[in-house]
């Protein structure tokens, strides 16, 4: 389990948000992660946050939805594109849009699916004195290029390069 400290700061509304979140579901009592851009910034990736992406299992997503029951807008269900698929809901915390997200998969060109979810793996962050738990760099870089999200691949990438240097 790694630990060290946040390279960037979140908006001051996200950070809010985060510090509910980090009361409401403690990651010692649930398994999750911070993912997406929110995740990524903490670790050194210079990115805009709109929303905090909460990535978790399938038997944890629906108790997360029960404790944010009076915030959720969208009820935990099974989303599906042809390259994609997971659990997902959407709650609001402090005015910003919480995503749940468990069980992702993503299809490979052979038609089977596979996940890059490690929780073994969890990367914990001190933003501030809180613990935030995020997965490594390197498995969020196989994860966005499993997508094809080819330009935060290429942030993260150099995000890599950058601190691999210093």
């Amino acid at each position: 389990m790694t630990e060290h400290f946040a390279l960037l700061e979140l908006p001051v509304p996200h950070t809010r948000a985060l510090t509910a979140l980090l009361k409401l579901i403690p990651p010692d009592e649930f398994l999750w992660a911070l993912t997406g851009s929110a995740g990524l910034r903490l670790k050194g990736v210079d990115m805009p946050v709109h929303d905090l992406d909460i990535q978790t299992d399938e038997k944890t997503v629906y108790l997360i939805e029960q404790r944010l029951a009076g915030s959720m807008k969208t009820a935990v269900q099974l989303w599906e594109s042809p390259g994609m698929r997971s659990l997902d809901g959407k709650a609001e915390v402090e005015g910003i849009e919480i995503e749940l997200l468990a069980n992702i998969a993503h299809k490979t060109p052979d038609g089977t699916w596979r996940t890059y979810t490690d929780f073994s793996r969890l990367v914990w962050v001190d933003l501030h004195g809180l613990r935030v738990p995020t997965f490594p760099l390197e498995d969020e870089l196989e994860a966005y290029e499993a997508m094809g999200r080819s330009e935060k691949a290429a942030l993260i990438r150099k995000t890599l390069v950058s601190l691999s240097n210093s």
